[in-house]
């Protein structure tokens, strides 16, 4: 009897099956991973320009009241109160599958001049992607805690 080397037609495929399994479970893996990811630095991003509104206060920038506010597809830091369109705000791209999420709240935050005070009551930004959710909360103190 005669034998052949080489691979028959169902070990090929069988290898060929293993291995899109493999790599289909590790795109799926990095993919989680991914969102994961870009939900993190949308709230890195909010905690940053809330301190860049308070320092911006409490060192008295312009004289005036500085906070931030979300206006779609934007968030806006600004000066004494948050308007559409003015000159003087600071617009950050949000990403939109975040902030645009109809169970997001972002009240406007305005930290006084000088104390850095937040003014009114307690505030709480909520934010999610639909998966993951996160509070923000900023005392009358002006202290952020996330």
């Amino acid at each position: 009897m005669i034998y052949q080397k080489g691979f028959t037609l169902i070990e090929i495929v069988v290898a060929i099956a293993v291995l899109i399994a493999i790599v289909s479970f590790g795109m799926i893996a990095d993919f989680s991973s991914f969102l994961s990811g870009t939900f993190q630095d949308e709230e890195s991003k909010i905690i940053a320009l809330l301190q860049k509104a308070r320092s911006r206060s409490m060192a008295n920038m312009f004289e005036a009241r500085h906070g931030v506010c979300y206006i779609a597809p934007d968030y806006v830091i600004f000066r004494n109160t948050c308007v559409s369109g003015a000159l003087t705000n600071e617009l950050i791209p949000a990403n939109v599958n975040i902030s645009s999420n109809p169970d997001t709240n972002f009240p406007a935050v305005v930290f006084d001049q000088l104390t850095g005070n937040a003014t009114g009551a307690t505030a709480t930004i909520h934010i999610t992607d639909g998966i993951k959710s996160a509070d923000i909360i900023i005392n009358n103190e002006g202290a952020i805690n996330w």
